[in-house]
């Protein structure tokens, strides 16, 4: 799979506005599920637009914030584009498509053993009206706009979130992180923090600790989400739509935590959501 490419630990504080954003969009999604709509396209819209407009918000104040301290300490800016390490390169593309595939014929297999057979869970269209709602519910937002913006906020935010967190605490518990203007020496002159290890060997510890405890956070934060509207009662259903999406989840971060970038999580979400609409439209 290659060298682990680790995002760069700094004090920040992104887990606070990634913690909000995902309980607001929870939040949103219950009360929009718990209401009826006369119009199936304002449910639909409202739907999509509860869960997008609370991750980008936190993803911006985020953002903002970030840059706002690195102009504070006259340090380099750090933009939205290196925080979120959006960028796709041409092998992104083959991991993308191998881990959406793999992810959705796992998800293909837990549908069988539960249900007996495949595509319960898929998509499934009504009377079919080719208007720009039909574009938008169809193609658009499942396909395209959905997983651009989970990523960015679940492989982006939240993902790099708790690996700096988990990162940070682990190398403050074992006395092996670098001095800082607070680190006062009892002895004058002498650092009372371990230097043992050479600063990557320190580094490279705790990212063992803290990339699997990202992996399975962003998962199921990931998993979480699609969760909250289906009925508690509908057993199978939490199953299936619990377990597809966390593999997919932990699978999406741990491109994502590999590559050091979220451009093969997106690809990957874009062919995992993209093999349940298209053959479902083809059906139509």
């Amino acid at each position: 799979m290659g060298a682990l490419v680790q995002p760069v630990t700094r004090k920040s504080n992104l887990l606070m506005p990634a913690g909000i954003g995902i309980v607001v969009a929870m939040v949103l999604l219950v009360s929009v599920g718990a209401t009826v709509f006369d119009d199936p396209n304002v449910a639909l819209l409202l739907g999509y637009l509860c869960v997008w407009v609370p991750l980008l918000v936190a993803i911006g104040v985020t953002g903002f914030a970030v840059s706002r301290r690195s102009r504070l300490a006259s340090s380099a800016g750090v933009s939205i584009v290196r925080l979120l390490r959006l960028a796709i390169r041409p092998i992104d593309l083959v991991w993308g498509l191998a881990v959406g595939l793999l992810a959705r014929t796992v998800a293909s297999l837990i549908e069988i053993g539960v249900y007996g057979t495949m595509g319960t869970t898929g998509a499934a269209f009504g009377e079919t009206v080719y208007d720009l709602w039909w574009v938008f519910g169809a193609l658009l937002a499942p396909v395209l706009i959905a997983p651009v913006v989970e990523e960015l906020f679940f492989r982006g935010l939240v993902l790099r979130a708790v690996y700096e967190q988990v990162a940070a605490a682990r190398e403050r518990k074992t006395g092996n992180i670098v001095d800082t203007p607070s680190s006062t020496s009892l002895v004058p002159g002498v650092s009372q923090i371990n230097r043992s290890d050479p600063p990557d060997t320190r580094r490279q510890n705790a990212g063992c600790t803290a990339g699997p405890i990202a992996i399975s956070v962003s998962g199921l934060t990931f998993a979480l989400m699609h969760l909250v509207t289906i009925d508690v009662g509908s057993t199978d259903a939490i199953v299936v739509v619990g377990m597809s999406t966390l593999i997919f989840g932990m699978a999406a971060a741990s491109v994502s935590l590999a590559t050091g970038r979220i451009g093969g999580a997106i690809i990957a979400h874009v062919t995992f959501n993209s093999l349940v609409i298209v053959p479902a439209l083809v059906i139509i």
